[in-house]
């Protein structure tokens, strides 16, 4: 295949016809989204048509395991002249990982974010593993095209000890917005409030170690609520979210939450750290109508052991997973579940032995209580190794007519090492991946418009993948000059010449 033609050659069989280049538009946009960005910016070397392609990106997808051997500064002039060439053409979806050291320079996250503000995305993913909160990008929480919004900014440098948290704006407005993940963010009932009022259509709210001070969460949209840990806050609250079908929380004590009607939830994971609960109101109707739980903590134990006696059948739910107490010397909680359970298909025991030289609690009695569960399939109980009271809980579903061969035991270390084993696995393929295509582009000089050293001196003042002519330029869009030069930074007026300094000299080549 010839660089220069407009399409692909063909022979005159049409046996080396490049029929991937004939697809529409949007589909070879969601191929060069699932490229490596550094090796979809070489596509453009492939033939005109790609070039228009990879100079029209619709995903950007910026993760720094791609560039793990770079210098911080060659990857910022990487992204630089990769904004700086890109068409006149709205933007899908900006991508940013970035969770290595040197840190990266505030202005040009700024920039970064302010160009996809700019050219109307859709999906905005920023994870940062230390971020200065205090100098927030303009336009995000006003952007109105955003359907997704992530920003996970991790905590601040040691330096900007003054500031823990990232505290939202007062002007909110993203009337597009779908999905709403933030982390490490100081979340008030005024902050929600705009959020919801001026996002009609937010159906996903995923809040990451923040610190709350919510008196109530409520919307009339809301279709999904993830809490995942808490920093600081009051911890008490109630929910009003009357279409609300899934709802995980984790790691807040259970009595901290309370419930304004009785939404239908259809899924539910609730893994607590409290020890008691002395809540008002049922909160096993919220659960009655839900088809998968996942209930742990023993606060959630006293919970049930109150409120299962005199509840209804959970008509609904096929996957019950439970416990992260010691099952054996309470399973009355257990056993009354799975009676109220007929249609329950798979049961998982998370079985947690007694810390050392802790007393066993006051256990329900639970002589004469049987269960009948004619769907039940599958029996997986969690434990350690060296737990015990395992064999009692195999004993009790023997004899209530759940069948060995549907047992099975799996213990937390093998768990763990199995985690770690496909973690290192997982490292070592995109290790392998990255080194196969450096070596190739070693190999092809013709798909790089850089020096090949660049690839073997990651560190080097060389540039990659772009020419450095642009880079005088870069640096002045770069200025710490006000919010409104900075948004002005990628012009529409200069693409003309971004698309010159895409390197021109490939012009001859192509």
């Amino acid at each position: 295949m010839e660089s220069g033609d407009e399409h692909a050659t063909e022979s005159d069989s049409g046996s080396d016809t490049d029929r991937i280049s004939e697809l529409p538009e949007d589909i070879l946009q969601k191929i060069l989204s699932s490229v490596r960005i550094r090796a979809a910016v070489r596509m453009r070397r492939l033939s005109r048509r790609w070039r228009e392609l990879c100079e029209s990106l619709q995903f950007i997808h910026l993760d720094y395991r791609d560039f793990e051997h770079w210098k911080v500064e060659k990857f910022a002039r990487f992204v630089n002249n990769l904004l700086l060439v890109r068409r006149k053409v709205d933007l899908h979806t900006f991508q940013l990982h970035w969770d290595s050291h040197p840190l990266l320079n505030y202005n040009d996250v700024r920039m970064w974010i302010g160009y996809a503000v700019k050219h109307n995305v859709k999906v905005l993913d920023v994870k940062l593993r230390l971020y200065d909160k205090t100098d927030l990008p303009p336009g995000i929480f006003t952007c109105r095209s955003l359907q997704e919004l992530n920003l996970q900014w991790g905590e601040a440098p040691l330096r900007d000890c003054k500031h823990t948290g990232l505290v939202l704006p007062d002007m909110i407005n993203l009337p597009s917005l779908k999905r709403l993940t933030l982390r490490d963010v100081e979340v008030s009932d005024l902050s929600l409030k705009r959020f919801i009022a001026r996002s009609p259509a937010l159906e996903d709210i995923h809040l990451i170690d923040s610190a709350m001070y919510l008196d109530c969460i409520a919307s009339t949209a809301l279709k999904r609520l993830t809490l995942d840990g808490v920093l600081d806050g009051r911890c008490v609250f109630k929910i009003s979210a009357p279409h609300l079908i899934s709802f995980e929380c984790t790691d807040y004590p259970l009595k901290a939450i309370s419930w304004k009607g009785q939404p239908s939830l259809e899924s539910a994971r609730i893994d607590t750290c409290g020890y008691t609960f002395d809540g008002e109101s049922k909160f096993t109707g919220v659960l009655a109508h839900a088809k998968k739980l996942a209930l742990f903590g023993a606060d959630i134990k006293v919970m049930l052991e109150k409120e299962l006696l005199t509840c209804s059948v959970f008509a609904n739910l096929t996957t019950l997973e439970i416990g992260d107490w010691y099952l054996s010397g309470d399973l009355f909680v257990v056993i009354r579940f799975l009676q109220l359970s007929p249609r329950l298909e798979k049961l998982t025991l998370r079985h947690r032995s007694l810390d050392s030289g802790a007393a066993e609690s006051d256990a329900m009695p639970i002589g004469g209580i049987t269960f009948q569960c004619p769907f039940l399939e599958s029996v997986i109980i969690h434990c350690s190794a060296f737990s015990y009271g395992v064999a009692k809980l195999v004993y009790v579903m023997f004899v209530n007519g759940i069948s060995e061969d549907k047992i099975n035991i799996t213990f937390d270390e093998d768990i763990k090492e199995r985690e770690r084993l496909e973690r290192i696995c997982a490292d070592e393929e995109r290790s392998k991946e990255l080194s196969i295509f450096e070596k190739m582009s070693k190999e092809n000089p013709e798909w790089i418009d850089d020096d090949p050293d660049a690839l073997s001196e990651p560190d080097s003042d060389q540039s990659d993948a772009y020419s450095d002519e642009s880079d005088s330029d870069q640096s002045d869009a770069y200025s710490d000059e006000s919010d409104s030069d900075q948004s002005d930074a990628y012009s529409d007026e200069s693409d003309s010449d971004q698309s010159d300094a895409y390197s021109d000299e490939s012009d001859d080549d192509d």
